[in-house]
């Protein structure tokens, strides 16, 4: 509805600290600079906890969509702390942001927002209080709302795609997306 998508974007927050975040993202250091943030003791402990937590549904995933269990665990581990960090932002900022004043990627995140209004209707989400990344990365897997609608799936059996709060369907996800 035009009127609704109005509102919406007149409640959207541009944000200065999203712009700077994007044109320095710690991802674009060397390895060597990179390495040190993920591997941790700490975060290594807290694997081996998410691990035998979810050892059942990790190696439902690794059965279902044929990639190893290693895997999920270390990706899920890496983009959220194991649901430690899922982000501060709020998604339509985010994407409102980059989409209109971060020309070098402008048209990539438009259609992530186009995406991300599609997929707010198909999944329930709350346009104005779902959290993410800088980038719009959302959820314990961290989809973008794109990868969120192609990759995402029902893990836990209760009709839902839930990458927000649902265990199983984040770890299905993030092993399906491996998989395609």
């Amino acid at each position: 509805d035009a009127r609704e998508l109005e509102r919406l974007f007149a409640e959207a927050r541009p944000q200065q600290r999203i712009l700077d975040l994007i044109s320095a993202p710690a991802e674009a250091r060397p390895w060597k600079d990179y390495r040190p943030i993920f591997l941790t003791e700490q975060r290594i402990r807290a694997g081996e906890r998410f691990w035998q937590e979810h050892e059942a549904t990790i190696l439902r995933a690794q059965e279902t969509f044929q990639v190893n269990a290693e895997i999920i665990v270390a990706i899920i581990g890496v983009e959220t702390f194991y649901g430690r960090h899922q982000g501060t932002f709020p998604v339509l900022d985010a994407l409102v942001t980059l989409g209109f004043d971060y020309p070098p990627r402008a048209n990539f995140f438009r259609s992530e927002l186009r995406h991300y209004l599609h997929l707010a209707r198909e999944e329930g989400l709350d346009l104005r209080g779902t959290l993410g990344s800088y980038a719009g990365a959302m959820g314990r897997g961290q989809f973008i709302s794109s990868s969120y609608r192609e990759y995402a799936v029902d893990f836990s059996g209760d009709g839902r795609r839930d990458l927000l709060n649902s265990w199983p369907d984040a770890i299905g996800s993030v092993a399906n997306y491996f998989r395609r």
